[in-house]
């Protein structure tokens, strides 16, 4: 399955309403104006507005998950720009075809099988394309696009493309921040956890018996978390006293090891607090959401720039996409110098 289609796959399902109710279809209008039922022709091929609705449709999801909002007055122009790309679709897939590349109905019903068994059920899958205005059809001629357009830039870009170790050393060498990984510090903790009010009696006096249960608990932790705090000022075995108070299953049987943390990795209290540590030293008792905890830094990881030699693949990889992209879209934009391309919006 191709990136593109993952992509679609996880839009699809951010699109499917709680409720399961889609909205009565509107005419579709670009600033209050109609849009025409055929917004353009590409060698005689009509594209519909269907399409542009739809690219339209997608284009405020993703503006709207970054924060904005597409503005009516901005519509025709990022309408515009959209069908530039839709007709470039178009071209893609005509050259395709005139170079006689097919998709089977096969791969094509392969990758439909493959995007709705990402969704709970049936109808789920259904709701999802209802939403962003799809159907079945129209998502099986997008899926047979996009598998033209990776066979055709592989036929037709991919074997022009190379990448030579002085471009990729090049690239390592500007972009070192990219490869050197953070400091690090390996942390053990005891942790005993509290708990909160549970919210769920109904009445006053189960209210109330809730609320004395849980500052009992809560005020044992606390005068057990510093008794073990006392045990290990005076030079307690940390790992020991770990692994048999500690209630962090996760790292108990490794004597209360959390791991080799970066302060943004963990909970903010811990994160804190490890920065204040030296090598081998202990906290004093941690109050987080979590409960109590008691921390031991066993070691400072230094930053580390990672060797060019463990990396050279990765960025080779990394240039071959970028370069290949480069040239296709100078591929269909030469396309489109000797198309017949008529816009009606």
């Amino acid at each position: 399955m191709t990136r593109k289609i993952l992509i679609f796959i996880f839009f699809l399902y951010a699109l499917v309403l709680p409720s399961g109710l889609i909205a009565k279809e509107k005419p579709f209008t670009l600033n209050g104006k109609p849009v025409p039922k055929v917004v353009a022709k590409v060698n005689g091929v009509s594209v519909t507005s269907k399409i542009l609705e739809r690219e339209l449709f997608a284009f405020r999801i993703r503006a709207r998950q970054m924060g904005k909002e597409v503005k009516p007055m901005d519509e025709p122009t990022i309408g515009r720009e959209l069908l530039k790309e839709v007709v470039g679709r178009e071209l893609v897939v005509q050259k395709a075809k005139s170079l006689g590349i097919t998709i089977t109905e096969e791969k094509v019903e392969s990758q439909i099988k493959n995007i709705e068994d990402q969704f709970p059920s049936h109808e789920g899958f259904l709701t999802a394309l209802a939403f962003q205005h799809m159907s079945i059809e129209a998502l099986k001629n997008k899926i047979h696009r996009t598998l033209l357009e990776d066979e055709l830039m592989r036929r037709e870009i991919a074997p022009k493309v190379d990448v030579n170790d002085e471009e990729t050393q090049k690239y390592y060498k500007d972009n070192k921040s990219r490869f050197t990984k953070p400091v690090l510090y390996r942390v053990n903790h005891i942790h005993l956890a509290t708990v909160k009010p549970s919210g769920e009696a109904e009445d006053e006096a189960s209210k109330k018996k809730a609320a004395r249960l849980t500052k009992m608990i809560n005020e044992e932790a606390k005068e057990k978390i510093n008794s073990l705090l006392r045990k290990v000022k005076a030079g307690g075995n940390f790992a020991e006293l770990a692994k048999e108070f500690s209630e962090d299953e996760a790292s108990r049987e490794q004597g209360g090891y959390l791991g080799d943390l970066h302060p943004d990795s963990t909970i903010p209290e811990i994160g804190k607090e490890m920065l204040k540590l030296k090598e081998g030293e202990t906290s004093g008792v941690i109050q987080s959401q979590f409960g109590y905890h008691i921390l031991k830094l066993d070691e400072i990881i230094p930053s580390k720039l990672i060797p060019f030699e463990e990396t050279k693949t990765d960025i080779m990889n990394l240039l071959l996409k970028k370069k290949t992209r480069e040239l296709f879209t100078k591929y269909v934009e030469d396309l489109g110098n000797k198309a017949d391309i008529q816009v009606f919006i």
